[in-house]
């Protein structure tokens, strides 16, 4: 967002500042204009730090300062609503536009990118896996940007029919360019276009598509009484992968069918699972992965400020709490690492 008639030191257009104004009194009774353009300090900072301190296995300092510049920006009463958050939204799903748009070397190489909140794409050198994309219809990752997202995959998994997962815009724009979809029986269930699967137990099946074939296993979870299908995907070149999505479940009922679920599975070589998952260890050990990508973090669009979860909070929980012992990786908005 620019402001005319404001310059720079650099003689450029700032949007950090009110037009023509010099004065920090010019904000006195204008607070929602103050967070405004403190966000877009903070967060251009914060990009900057995260595009030279990239995700890894140990945190940096300043990575972990860049992270938590984004927690404070989203834990605003309502950051959804902050263009400056919504910039630097759009730009770092740029950031991930422009990577993959370049080839991915190396016939077992696998790449992950974490979009927005559970939105995830899996990378091979032959074809890419996309789960629960969701950019809220557009309201916070613009369509034009989100059909470029789209271009860029060969197949759609949903998780769950909740709001912050499914996307109604992706899943048309999937349609348009010939993205097969799969999802559970409750998400777009008029749309005959879209492959709804759900089964009472593990279940099995291959996706032939025109890059090469997929071995996918579904399990049938649940998040509380909704339906939560967990994703679990071979990759052509072999590489395993895996999506919770929102699994749980009162009492943990689906934990007694998932005890040691590993042993029905091919070995997962990197498993996307909410941050705020209850009973994590336990799933973890019972899906036995190779590495951990949290997701759901700073979840702006539905979730409040004591349902947002930050950074900060799964550093501590994976630093402090939990005791598992399987590598994590955390990424924010439109980052990629290499497995």
């Amino acid at each position: 967002m620019i402001f005319p008639g404001h310059l720079s030191a650099q003689g450029q257009p700032s949007r950090h500042a009110v037009p023509g104004q010099r004065y920090l009194k010019e904000y006195w009774g204008r607070s929602e204009l103050y967070l405004q353009h403190q966000a877009y300090y903070m967060l251009d900072l914060s990009d900057k730090a995260l595009d030279s301190n990239p995700p890894a296995l140990k945190i940096n300092l300043d990575r972990q300062m860049a992270l938590l510049m984004v927690d404070a920006v989203t834990h605003e009463p309502k950051p959804i609503e902050n263009p400056a958050v919504t910039d630097f939204l759009a730009k770092r799903m740029n950031h991930a536009l422009e990577d993959l748009g370049k080839p991915l070397k190396g016939r077992k190489s696998l790449r992950i990118y974490k979009l927005y909140n559970s939105g995830m794409l899996f990378r091979t050198k032959d074809l890419t896996v996309a789960v629960d994309l969701n950019g809220r219809d557009g309201k916070l990752i613009p369509d034009e940007i989100m059909e470029k997202i789209v271009g860029n995959i060969d197949i759609l998994f949903y998780t769950h029919n909740h709001y912050d997962h499914v996307d109604r815009h992706v899943r048309d724009l999937c349609h348009k360019a010939g993205v097969p979809v799969y999802a559970t029986d409750e998400i777009f269930k008029n749309d005959p276009k879209v492959h709804h699967v759900r089964h009472d137990d593990l279940f099995t099946f291959d996706v032939d598509l025109p890059k090469g074939k997929l071995t996918v296993n579904v399990l049938p979870g649940h998040q509380d009484a909704l339906q939560n299908n967990i994703w679990i995907v071979t990759m052509p070149n072999g590489k395993v992968v895996g999506a919770t999505g929102d699994q749980w479940q009162d009492e943990g009922k689906d934990l007694e069918w998932l005890k040691d679920i590993h042993l029905r599975l091919p070995k997962i070589d990197v498993l996307a699972m909410d941050c705020w998952i209850h009973d994590y260890d336990e799933h973890v050990a019972d899906f036995s992965p190779r590495l951990l990508i949290s997701q759901h973090e700073n979840e702006i669009g539905a979730h409040g400020i004591d349902h947002r979860e930050a950074y900060w909070m799964t550093m501590f929980k994976n630093e402090v709490v939990h005791k598992n012992g399987v590598p994590w990786v955390l990424m924010t908005w439109g980052e990629w690492y290499d497995y």
